[in-house]
């Protein structure tokens, strides 16, 4: 089925399509990671200032992701997906030629906010072209390349910062770009006649991103970094501009996340899941690249080739993951990789030292990438699949937002447990971070036994269209 209903599109096409689009983040996000020592010390900044590169990015993809598909869901999926991809190409260009942090703090966020019409709507493209039976073989198959993606990541970000430096990274984005416009056009994919008019809730989405903002300002001034005055600036914030979200959430007829979505048991389980898995991989991700470069003093390329072994591992096992879930259900695979992802967590905490071994570190990340992919894809599948096709933009763009949510408190936390802007961390307190991810994978796993074992045939319920938080006292 499709939004006009004329005809299917092609199916090598369509995943084509979604997939060369839906790399962009996960490949812009690893090659940045194991260049983010290097930016540092190129603007001669520290490590908080570096962490609002990473945070001001995903700030703005977790506010944009629902959005995004709420576009996607009024205008259509293709149109939203098209105009994405072309300010992604310009926002790239502008952001190899940053003159100064600041400058490319903004463009990077500014990467974001388009990107966010990207994924959402892809994933969209996907749910209402396809019959359930092939649905999450193909997000798994789609998965599988954006984790090959974020595998070559630090692999071609270690190779570019050797040919030159950062800024050959986000001129990569372009023939990526290029190639997915290409692919869009000749799909031509089904779009309505009669476009839906644009309603956004645009203060709710205003207040949601100075509430993150605030939450990120938050933790990184746990550590003392900006003084008693920033963390109260911070808390103000976040409480101040938390109550107003509320607020407008509670009175908005389209509200920036569909609450009502979580109302089934599936999609909150498997959109939890995303948030809390994602959180343990991102910040791993990020992590490591700073407890090799700063603590082992090793090169950029041990890094890369860490990182690039975890993503592999997701690549391999996601489209058999996607092909179990067809046939199994969606939660026995998620499961079993919540459970993985544990241990993969415990085994970085018990085994982290000053001179552990690369192979030490190798395996475990091995394990949590295996993790990774036995589970991610199926819970994606899940939380798209209990809603209706018309709802699977606002449904996919918030999942990506929890997911991104995840990143976020993870950097956070990241932030707030290094040290001082000049020193080298010390061991214990990557201890610290390994510990507070293995704490999170637990939780993932309660949040996995939520997901049901099969879903009927369209989806849980006939979810109401408005999505405005049900007053108290409501269900």
């Amino acid at each position: 089925m499709t939004q006009s209903g004329a005809r299917s599109p092609s199916y090598p096409l369509l995943l084509l399509t979604v997939t060369l689009g839906g790399i962009l983040a996960p490949l812009n996000s690893t090659m940045l990671a194991v260049a983010l020592p290097e930016l540092r010390h190129d603007f001669s900044v520290g490590h908080a200032s570096i962490g609002w590169l990473i945070s001001s990015y995903l700030i703005a993809m977790a506010v944009a992701q629902p959005l995004g598909g709420r576009i996607g869901d009024q205008l259509g999926r293709a149109r939203v997906f098209r105009v994405g991809l072309v300010a992604f190409l310009v926002l790239s260009l502008a952001a190899a030629a940053s003159p100064t942090f600041p400058v490319l703090v903004v463009l990077r966020t500014g990467q974001a906010l388009v990107g966010a019409a990207v994924i959402p709507n892809g994933m969209a493209m996907l749910r209402e072209s396809l019959p359930p039976d092939r649905l999450g073989r193909s997000i798994g198959l789609n998965g599988a390349v954006m984790s090959f993606a974020a595998a070559v990541g630090p692999l071609i970000g270690t190779a570019l910062l050797a040919a030159g430096s950062w800024r050959l990274l986000f001129l990569m984005n372009a023939p990526l770009v290029i190639a997915s416009l290409a692919c869009l056009f000749a799909l031509r994919y089904p779009e309505p006649q009669a476009p839906r008019r644009l309603e956004l809730d645009w203060r709710g989405a205003l207040t949601f991103g100075v509430a993150l903002a605030a939450l990120t300002l938050v933790l990184n001034s746990l550590r003392g970094d900006g003084g008693l005055i920033v963390l109260a600036i911070g808390v103000a914030g976040l409480l101040g501009f938390g109550a107003l979200f509320y607020r407008t959430q509670r009175s908005s007829a389209l509200p920036v996340v569909e609450w009502n979505l979580f109302r089934s048991r599936s999609y909150a389980g498997a959109t939890g899941y995303v948030m809390l898995s994602n959180l343990v991989m991102y910040t791993t991700l990020v992590s490591i690249p700073f407890f090799i470069e700063e603590v082992q003093h090793k090169g950029s390329g041990t890094s890369g080739t860490l990182l690039g072994a975890m993503s592999i591992l997701v690549a391999v096992i996601a489209p058999v993951s996607g092909r179990l879930s067809d046939s199994l259900g969606r939660k026995m695979p998620t499961l079993a990789g919540s459970v993985i992802i544990v241990v993969a967590a415990v085994m970085l905490l018990a085994g982290l030292s000053r001179d552990v071994s690369y192979g030490y570190l190798a395996a475990s990340l091995v394990v949590l990438g295996f993790g990774m992919g036995l589970s991610f894809g199926p819970a994606s599948t899940a939380a798209i699949e209990a809603v209706p096709a018309s709802m699977a933009g606002v449904a996919a763009g918030t999942n990506s937002m929890m997911r991104y949510i995840g990143s976020i408190v993870g950097v956070g936390i990241l932030g707030a447990i290094l040290g001082g802007e000049g020193s080298a961390p010390a061991v214990g307190l990557f201890r610290a971070i390994f510990a507070m991810l293995a704490g999170m994978s637990v939780a993932g796993v309660l949040a996995a036994l939520l997901i049901h074992h099969r879903l009927p045939e369209e989806s849980e319920a006939g979810l109401p269209a408005g999505g405005a938080i049900a007053p108290a006292g409501g269900t």
